[in-house]
């Protein structure tokens, strides 16, 4: 009898912001209802227990009246917003079972509650890039970069805008990373009607080669030129045959190699918009060979400034 693989377990960070709830949105579209269970997770600052020793003047008195007032508004919306994207999801045909809510009181800080509560057996986070207000936007901006930093064990997806959840573009040069990324990709969603292109780069300068010498000029033309994708070629076919055998169709597979006549991470992020794909799968080396002028020193701001209406999946 063939054993039945459990769940995978996403932890999803919800705050009520119309961005958190774009982060349900595309999780609902993205995972298979079959094989995942879903952990919705806000972490709760209890800002009356700080102000709390105020009670004993008088003149703070009044004033502790309304933050209570204001932190019980503050903890039934979280838990209306918790209720809703339940049923959100069951109307998306998940088992009510699929979900679970946990509201637990901040002990380290948001990010590393977070953080800390991503060790306990999952297989993703998701978080979405802004939140409820200007000043409440920079804030959890922060966690997320926080995030994208702290969290290396399993793939964190920072979900901008609205995305469309169907079509994903795997950034693949061959690394471990990379192919990293296609593994996590093909776990979490094979089986399922989604598309997938892998997507790699050549620098123009290996267009052709041969030897050690950069650039040559065929005497023979009937002999083959060789190209940057003698390179990359049999990673992408292993990276394919990888997702095949996470149960993707081969006409859901699609591969695609260009010249990379510009800055790496630019032209990834376009690949994506011009051609409908609403995720990005990279993985942490590429985070550093395709775009490095972002990821040292400044980390993930830019490119989360790039891909403001896509899903970044940071593998």
């Amino acid at each position: 009898m063939q054993e039945i693989a459990p769940p995978n377990k996403i932890l999803i960070a919800v705050d009520g912001s119309e961005q958190s709830l774009s982060a349900i949105r595309y999780a609902a579209d993205l995972f298979p209802k079959d094989r995942t269970h879903f952990v919705l997770f806000n972490v709760q600052t209890q800002l009356v227990n700080i102000f709390s020793d105020l009670v004993t003047y008088p003149h703070y008195k009044r004033q502790m009246t309304g933050l209570k007032h204001w932190a019980s508004e503050q903890k039934s919306e979280i838990c209306s917003t918790m209720d809703s994207a339940v049923a959100y999801f069951c109307n998306k045909g998940f088992p009510e079972s699929a979900i679970t809510t946990m509201t637990p009181t901040k002990m380290l800080g948001v990010a590393d509650d977070i953080v800390k509560e991503s060790y306990n057996e999952y297989q993703a986070v998701i978080v979405g890039r802004t939140g409820t207000s200007r000043f409440k936007d920079w804030v959890l901006k922060s966690t997320a970069m926080k995030l994208v930093s702290k969290i290396k064990h399993i793939p964190i997806i920072v979900v901008g805008g609205r995305p469309d959840a169907k079509n994903l573009l795997i950034a693949f040069d061959g690394s471990h990373g990379a192919m990293k990324g296609v593994l996590y990709a093909g776990s979490l969603i094979g089986r399922s009607d989604h598309q997938m292109q892998l997507y790699s780069m050549i620098r123009r300068e290996k267009k052709f080669w041969q030897g050690s010498e950069s650039f040559f000029v065929p005497t023979d033309l009937e002999a083959p030129i060789a190209t940057g994708t003698d390179e990359i070629g049999p990673q992408l076919d292993d990276a394919r045959k990888r997702l095949l055998g996470e149960g993707l169709a081969p006409e859901q597979i699609s591969v695609k190699i260009h010249i990379a006549d510009r800055e790496r991470g630019y032209r990834i992020v376009e690949e994506a918009r011009e051609n409908d794909f609403g995720s990005v799968v990279i993985g942490r080396r590429e985070l550093i060979t395709f775009i490095d002028e972002f990821f040292i020193g400044r980390v993930s701001d830019k490119v989360l400034k790039l891909a403001d209406e896509l899903a970044l999946w940071i593998i």
